[in-house]
């Protein structure tokens, strides 16, 4: 049976200011290193067997902080990229509001399926990340960790926990945690699987973080 740690990057310099990133890079700040580090010594005693992380800057950077204490080659996979949020890219969240607010109000009222100009929605990034999924489900290996982003973590998450739209698009996973999913054997054939989290290395913590925006 196999244990999946999904971990997101530090925070970052456009974290900080409430800036949106996408697929663009920024630099993790001294709190993201910080972070990044503690999540680091939790990864140390889980038996790590495979990485895996996004190519993006800042979960490079995550990921190299990860390997100082986890002697293990990465593999970056650009299928698990964060949500690509197309023109609003490098916007503060504040002037995407104030500069699309018709597309801003669509997206709100609608967040899983609606696509904002030139970006993706919930189901372009299902349907990018799923023959990922389905790949680590394959692996020969009992615990794994996936260095990614917060959009992107959720959706894989909730295709591995079978999680409905609602579910999915309720839960969030801030800079400093990670969720963790244990699948548990209970007949010779069956399986189920069971999620919790790590807050700053704290836990682990039954189920997900609520969104909270």
């Amino acid at each position: 049976m196999k244990t999946y740690y999904f971990v997101r990057h530090g925070q970052t310099e456009w974290n900080a200011v409430s800036r949106m990133q996408g697929q663009l890079n920024s630099d993790l700040t001294a709190l993201g290193r910080e972070q990044s580090a503690v999540n680091a010594d939790l990864l140390a005693q889980c038996s790590i067997e495979a990485l895996f992380a996004s190519p993006l800057d800042r979960t490079r950077q995550t990921t190299e902080i990860i390997q100082q204490q986890i002697d293990i080659e990465a593999s970056y996979d650009p299928r698990i990229k964060e949500w690509d949020c197309g023109d609003w890219s490098g916007h503060l969240y504040e002037d995407v509001k104030k500069q699309w607010p018709t597309e801003w109000a669509a997206f709100e009222a609608d967040r899983f399926n609606y696509r904002g100009p030139n970006c993706e929605n919930y189901c372009d990034m299902q349907e990018r990340v799923a023959p990922f999924i389905d790949e680590l489900a394959a692996l020969p290996v009992r615990s794994v960790a996936i260095v990614s982003h917060g959009l992107i973590g959720r959706v894989m998450i909730g295709l591995l926990m079978g999680f409905s739209e609602t579910e999915m698009l309720n839960s969030s996973q801030p800079n400093d945690v990670v969720y963790r999913i244990r699948e548990l054997r209970y007949g010779k054939q069956k399986f189920d699987r069971r999620l919790d989290h790590f807050q700053a290395a704290t836990g682990p913590h039954e189920g997900v973080v609520s969104r909270r925006y």
